[in-house]
């Protein structure tokens, strides 16, 4: 027999046991009834993923609760359903903040409501560390609330009291499978991403040697070439130079998030007036009025990706300005600079260029991807591929709307200043 669950309300605890004749609440000999989960779903429960954080197939979870006899039962059931699980287990919140920003954990379950520091605290905490950590809360009824707010913080999921055992096997379960999930698709991409860093220095030392022999052939046989062989001269340095720019901005999107960088709270009005400053003279030759919220909430970022983000917006915006209209480009932060969850604040930019088709919309943040639609425009898709990466990498997103020849706007989020 073990300890499922122990509830207190004003001092009284319920004991939810498990032993021969099945779960029973309150003291052994009595009997009551609690809620059941259905076979099907006990039986999918049990396909427990094979790999955890360090890569071998071991999980390592962290569990908080203010009251130690929850923590011990919760132990036992997952040291009884499967040995993979290293359990860390503490009663002090403030220890669990350490531990989350020392270890890192492929799974926190933790009491939404205790003293000092409360559950969803150690969610965003747990998050700021390892965006793709899974974390499940444990609730009363009382707080269901606040734990449906926390699904906003990125919580997987939240088990309200009281509960059964297989309830919490098939949740915990389900987490580690998207766990598992996520660390897959990232190793895969960590590949890929090698993969291209690869190539892209193998092709710019092959590039250089190119532009080597076209530099000694228009030195030394200029004289000798025709005004055919001159054009053909010239189309050669300009698709080396197209083929520079693109292995340049490959090499700069594969070491997003590989590169320490050092993260601090930034006046994001003066990073703004900053970019906005390098592009004064295209925005005067192109007529393009730049507006900006007075405003702006600080946010915590690296200075080098603040100002990209910005940076490749805005050129964005001045590349596809529609010709023939009262050209615009505004920046300024949603929901009044207010952090929308908690965590992050949300900006825009938005302009009335061109536009974006529709089935657009997610291919432009993509490597090498842009929309064409017959214009003459020169571009690589590089810029916005390097914003949404280094956005994502921070754990942040970016989003486009758009009409087609009326208005683009750029919704993305950053982390509100610490």
């Amino acid at each position: 027999m073990f300890t499922i669950l122990i509830e207190g309300t004003g001092g009284a605890r319920t004991i939810i046991y498990e032993n021969e004749g099945g779960l029973q609440k309150g003291r052994p000999a009595e009997s009551a009834q609690v809620r059941q989960t259905p076979t099907a779903d006990v039986k999918a429960a049990s396909s427990i993923p094979q790999t955890g954080r360090n890569g071998d197939d071991s999980f390592s979870i962290l569990l908080v609760d203010d009251d130690e006899l929850v923590v011990e039962s919760f132990e036992r059931v997952f040291q009884q359903n499967d040995s993979r699980f290293k359990i860390d287990k503490t009663t002090d919140s403030k220890h669990a903040l350490n531990l989350i920003a020392q270890k890192g954990y492929d799974l926190v379950v933790t009491d939404l409501v205790m003293p000092d520091i409360d559950g969803i605290q150690l969610l965003q905490k747990a998050k700021s560390v390892s965006p793709d950590t899974e974390v499940i809360l444990i609730t009363a009824y009382s707080s269901c609330n606040s734990a449906l707010d926390a699904l906003h913080f990125g919580a997987f999921d939240y088990i309200p009291k009281p509960f059964n055992p297989s309830e919490l096997k098939l949740r915990i379960y389900r987490a580690l499978n998207k766990r598992k999930a996520i660390l897959e698709r990232n190793s895969k991409t960590a590949e890929m991403e090698r993969l291209a860093y690869t190539i892209a220095h193998d092709f710019k030392s092959a590039i250089i040697s190119i532009k080597g022999f076209t530099q000694i052939l228009a030195q030394d046989y200029f004289e000798k070439l025709n005004s055919e062989g001159m054009f053909l001269l010239y189309r050669i340095n300009a698709n080396i130079s197209t083929m520079e720019t693109m292995i340049e901005g490959l090499l700069e999107y594969s070491k997003i998030g590989k590169v320490e960088v050092k993260w601090k709270n930034f006046d994001t009005n003066g990073a703004v007036q900053e970019v906005i400053s390098n592009f004064a003279p295209a925005l005067k030759e192109n007529n393009i009025r730049m507006e900006i919220d007075d405003s702006l909430p600080e946010v915590h970022f690296y200075r080098s990706g603040l100002q990209r983000v910005f940076t490749n917006l805005i050129d964005n915006s001045i590349k596809y300005a529609r010709p023939g209209v009262d050209s615009y480009i505004r920046l300024g932060a949603l929901n009044g600079g207010s952090p929308v969850d908690g965590r992050h604040c949300k900006f825009f930019v938005e302009d009335n260029g061109i536009g974006i088709g529709e089935d657009n919309l997610k291919l432009i943040f993509e490597i090498f991807q842009r929309e064409d639609a017959g214009n003459p425009i020169e571009g690589y898709g590089i810029g916005l591929a390097i914003v949404k990466k280094i956005l994502e990498s921070a754990g942040c997103s970016i989003r486009a709307e758009s009409e087609k020849g009326e208005r683009t706007t750029f919704i993305f989020t950053l982390p509100k200043a610490q």
